[in-house]
């Protein structure tokens, strides 16, 4: 069976403005030319909103007793199915830090040609309007194939890697220093960050050029490269990327 593609964006921004998705969720419906036929945050059968003018208003609907909120969606015609997870506060109930995290599971048939195409517009528009510090897209086992350093991905230890999409956002671009405008493929990407694109399609994406790349921004900083590292030591906390927003 072939490899389905992931995408995902993590981000210590304030996604808890419903605004922010009742702008993103229209233009990626317009890009993939695709509504979204569910989304729902308990039962993925039903669909509890009926217009895209209540999508914000519905993700952002946090309980009384909620500090997150899991939601679930899938477009119409190409099956591709979402995951939303949001803290309220930008802590879990221990009141440890949190990323939020948005995630995409898209066939392995819209992996060439035009779809493809949607796809690193798809990426281009994520990178922009939810502010990740960290963004990726590629083959699921090309993902699946990393070995993190710890028991499950620590990304205040290790970002997962560079992969046919990768987008670094202002912070890494600056842990990064100049290494990363030298780096192949790497482009200016939204707010001040930078996009890497491997190739058109992730079917395309030469594995050695993968491997230079990682090398050149330093192995140690992703996941199966090296064994022992402490928080910060390779990769940004995310206390250290929460810090560096304006009050």
């Amino acid at each position: 069976m072939k490899s389905d593609i992931w995408m995902s964006f993590s981000s210590v921004q304030n996604w808890n403005e419903s605004d922010i998705w009742n702008r993103f969720f229209p233009q990626m419906e317009a890009l993939l030319g695709d509504p979204i036929a569910k989304l729902d945050d308990k039962d993925p059968v039903r669909r509890k909103v009926e217009s895209s003018k209540a999508e914000g208003d519905f993700i952002t609907k946090f309980g009384p007793k909620e500090d997150s909120r899991w939601i679930y969606g899938k477009f119409t015609r190409s099956k591709i199915e979402f995951e939303i997870q949001i803290y309220k506060e930008g802590m879990d109930s221990f009141g440890r830090l949190r990323e939020n995290d948005f995630n995409l599971f898209i066939p392995h048939q819209m992996s060439l040609g035009p779809d493809a195409e949607k796809l690193i517009g798809v990426f281009r528009l994520g990178s922009e309007i939810l502010k990740p510090f960290y963004a990726y897209a590629d083959f699921k086992d090309e993902i699946c194939s990393k070995k993190p350093c710890t028991p499950s991905l620590d990304i205040s230890r290790e970002l997962m890697g560079i992969f046919w999409l990768t987008y670094l956002g202002q912070d890494y671009r600056t842990f990064f220093t100049e290494t990363l405008t030298r780096v192949e493929n790497a482009e200016k990407g939204p707010n001040e960050g930078v996009v890497i694109k491997l190739g058109a399609t992730p079917s395309e994406v030469d594995v050695g050029l993968r491997e230079r790349v990682q090398q050149q921004l330093g192995i140690e900083s992703f996941a199966s490269g090296g064994l022992t590292k402490e928080p910060g030591q390779f990769a940004l906390t995310l206390q250290q990327i929460r810090s560096s927003f304006a009050p």
